[in-house]
């Protein structure tokens, strides 16, 4: 039988010596011994103590001009090592059962695959709508909710070919929601990156809308898109309003989690045709 780590017996000064890394993980810059102690809520002389044995560690440093400390190369070896181990697939079910539990909506995690925009993860309401969100379905680029978030964001070489095929089907869905050339690409693209969010009523199924926000890495890459799906006249699709919102402030909550807390990287330039 597997033991909780939670209640097997640890090392007491390890948990309590865990507070000053806290307090310089939390801190916008260097700390002062004072305001380290304070933060952790520890006397001075104990403070120094576990910080002398940090600094040999490598786990903290001390700038020898003003004598304040951060955290060193071997807490930033150990951060990024964790980040890489951390699979946005995985932590990203809780969020997406908080946001169908909060706003009564279907909500999705789609990644890019070989094909394009893939649904990997799911958490499904009561309505009919649900039925359209299926693991592994590939939505279109330019009028899922989806692949127009990947549009924006995601380096141009790999949504060329996706763009070009869809485009030039003058009868496709593309053409009837207005998008003919790559200029109106390049329009959509700037509202999405305006928004912050994309939006697709009625583009892919009659009745249907949907709405997607988009998940960066530490590098400022994107690496997936969190998704609503509900029904028209019933989900509220108001660029600020409280299911935007909320849909926007779950996506930077997953992207804080991946170490991002900075603007995404531009990559995406624009194609001349």
């Amino acid at each position: 039988m597997r033991r909780n780590p939670a209640k097997s017996v640890g090392i007491q000064s390890v948990e309590v010596s865990a507070s000053l890394l806290r307090a310089l993980a939390d801190s916008s810059g260097p700390m002062t011994l004072t305001n380290l102690s304070k933060g952790a809520h520890m006397s001075l002389s104990k403070a120094h103590k576990y910080l002398a044995s940090f600094i040999r560690v490598g786990l903290v440093r001390q700038d020898n001009a003003t004598g304040r400390y951060m955290l060193g190369r071997f807490a930033a070896e150990i951060g990024l090592a964790a980040l890489r181990n951390i699979d946005i697939v995985d932590i990203s079910q809780e969020k997406l059962e908080a946001l169908r539990d909060r706003l009564d909506t279907t909500a999705a995690l789609s990644v890019w695959g070989t094909h394009g925009p893939t649904i990997v993860r799911k958490a499904l309401n009561l309505q009919p709508v649900a039925l359209l969100v299926q693991l592994g379905t590939v939505t279109p680029l330019l009028t899922s909710s989806t692949g127009r978030v990947f549009l924006a964001y995601l380096d141009r070489r790999r949504t060329r070919s996706m763009t070009e095929r869809e485009l030039t089907d003058t009868n496709g869905a593309a053409a009837k929601s207005g998008l003919h050339s790559i200029r109106d690409v390049e329009s959509l693209i700037a509202k999405v990156r305006k928004d912050g969010i994309a939006i697709a009523e009625g583009l892919m199924h009659r009745g249907v809308v949907a709405m997607s926000a988009p998940i960066f890495d530490i590098d400022g890459d994107i690496v997936a898109t969190i998704n609503l799906t509900g029904v028209d006249g019933v989900m509220d699709t108001r660029l600020n309003g409280p299911t935007a919102n909320a849909l926007r402030a779950a996506a930077a909550d997953l992207t804080h989690q991946l170490g991002n807390s900075t603007r995404p990287q531009r990559r995406n330039r624009p194609t001349r045709r």
